[in-house]
């Protein structure tokens, strides 16, 4: 499953808490799928069984609530549709304890999705001995597991594999953990996954966390409706990365557009959920190429294989790849592009094919990359159609010009301290030359060449929307470690 359900448009029904439905009902409007509410227990089990999904959210529970949760959960299990927990404040009170420890045992949830703390809780009330268990539960006494209730953020930042992967076992559900990075683990399939989290950003606003539950519902609910249970992992997989993804996107064209305001970037993170609809063309921002990462195999370690190494430089921040193979047939270049292209879209990334619109077009890449000698940008655009992206080199103001002319939807600009793994690349005679192209050229525009954690700092100012980084990602020991930083450094220095 990629990240578009345009084409699926499930249906979704919600029993959310009262705070934040408004947010989780447009995330689930923004990728693609059909929010229905209904929390009346005269109704609450038929709009369930013409669902493609539940998702039950504790966060304003009540007593006639928890009937209402009872009532869909049940119908639910017994009809096969895909259940998403999302246990709010979970240990709050004796109530919600109680509640929680209730709908545990009575209904089967595909997906546990909450913060640590969250997460803790649960375990500790699944694990809690029954014999030693507070009678005067319901009573609101706190009880000595009760954590302080300050609100339903996290107190805790992290929780260990180990941890996740009981809770799974106990439940038979799928933990999903979020945080500054996502742990999802599966222990029927004894699978645990570490994708990169979103945005510091979304902790500026409430409903963050209930907008991933209810995305999680609408990519189960999507699987359930093109027959595919068996994938519900991968769908799960799917959701959070898109999700993610677009709140990392929203992070950097707030920056770079300095809207640092809460709403601005709520409303921004929403628009990008809702971009999954549109092909890469359209969907293309400066956000995309903010840190654009080109392989290159001879930059690899001993025992490093390209698809190891690009999905290790998505991990650690690349928002765009290039695949560069020179010296390889067609057939063997499709052959890696296929692998590579499923890759990023697991992760909701572009993919660019340099010189190749034959292997673009084979893959579905995002788009292609031609070089000034690479073939004309107006007959790639007759090959590839409207919605494929087509880059292109510049070295001065006049080459920019005339390849946004020809069509060209990014330009990659250098050399701008030379290179090290193309010989035959001239550094641009002054850095100054970014901002004459950026000033008068209106697509994104990438410095090339020679970049690193180390002279990153020298393009500060100069209007770009991004870097392009071979070596400085894929010559690191530890790629993930090393992107990492790098992107860190990038949005102090081209954000900044």
């Amino acid at each position: 499953m990629t990240g578009n359900l345009w084409g699926i448009h499930p249906q979704i029904h919600i029993l959310n808490n009262y705070i934040t439905a408004e947010s989780v009902v447009n995330a689930v409007l923004a990728v693609g799928g059909v929010a229905i509410g209904g929390d009346a227990k005269a109704e609450c089990a038929q709009i369930t069984q013409r669902s493609d999904a539940l998702v039950i959210n504790t966060g304003t529970p009540s007593p006639s609530r928890l009937e209402v949760f009872l009532s869909s959960g049940k119908r639910a299990n017994e009809l096969n549709i895909p259940i998403v927990l999302d246990p709010v404040g979970a240990g709050a009170t004796d109530f919600r304890r109680d509640m929680l420890k209730t709908l545990l045992k009575e209904v089967h949830f595909t997906c546990i999705r909450g913060n640590a703390s969250e997460i803790e809780q649960l375990l500790s009330i699944l694990e809690r001995n029954p014999r030693t268990e507070d009678a005067k539960g319901m009573t609101g006494q706190s009880s000595e597991n009760t954590q302080s209730f300050t609100g339903v953020e996290s107190g805790k930042t992290s929780i260990s594999k180990e941890k996740l992967l009981t809770l799974s076992k106990i439940t038979g559900s799928i933990i999903v953990t979020t945080g500054e990075e996502t742990l999802i683990a599966d222990a029927a399939s004894d699978s645990f996954t570490e994708l990169p989290g979103g945005s510091p950003m979304q902790k500026l606003f409430t409903g963050a966390g209930c907008m991933l539950s209810a995305v999680i519902g609408a990519y189960l609910g999507g699987a359930k409706k093109e027959g595919k249970a068996e994938s519900y992992l991968d769908a799960i997989k799917t959701a959070v990365a898109t999700y993610n993804a677009a709140a990392r996107r929203a992070d950097i064209i707030c920056q770079k557009e300095k809207r640092l305001g809460t709403m601005s970037f709520k409303n921004t993170f929403i628009d990008e959920l809702s971009t999954t609809r549109l092909c890469s063309r359209k969907r293309l921002s400066l956000a995309d190429t903010f840190l654009y990462a080109i392989t290159n195999r001879d930059c690899l370690g001993e025992g490093i294989t390209l698809e190891s190494a690009v999905e290790q430089a998505i991990l650690g921040g690349a928002t765009m790849v290039q695949l560069r193979e020179k010296e390889v047939t067609t057939e063997e270049y499709i052959k890696t592009a296929t692998s590579i292209n499923a890759i990023c879209r697991k992760y909701d990334i572009p993919l660019i094919i340099n010189d190749s619109v034959i292997v673009c077009k084979a893959v579905h890449a995002s788009g292609v990359h031609l070089g000034l000698s690479d073939g004309s940008i107006e007959e790639a655009r007759k090959t590839l159609g409207d919605d494929y992206i087509i880059g292109a080199t510049a070295h001065n103001l006049e080459e920019a010009k005339r390849a946004y002319e020809q069509g060209a939807d990014y330009l990659g600009v250098g050399a701008a301290f030379g290179s090290a793994t193309k010989m035959d690349a001239s550094k641009i005679t002054t850095l100054d030359m970014y901002k004459e192209i950026t000033n008068n050229v209106p697509i994104p525009v990438v410095a090339i060449g020679g970049i690193n954690y180390d002279n990153v700092h020298k393009l500060k100012g100069l209007g770009l929307s991004g870097i392009a980084v071979i070596s400085g990602i894929f010559g690191a020991l530890d790629i993930k470690e090393n992107t990492m930083r790098l992107n860190k450094k990038a949005k102090e220095e081209i954000l900044g």
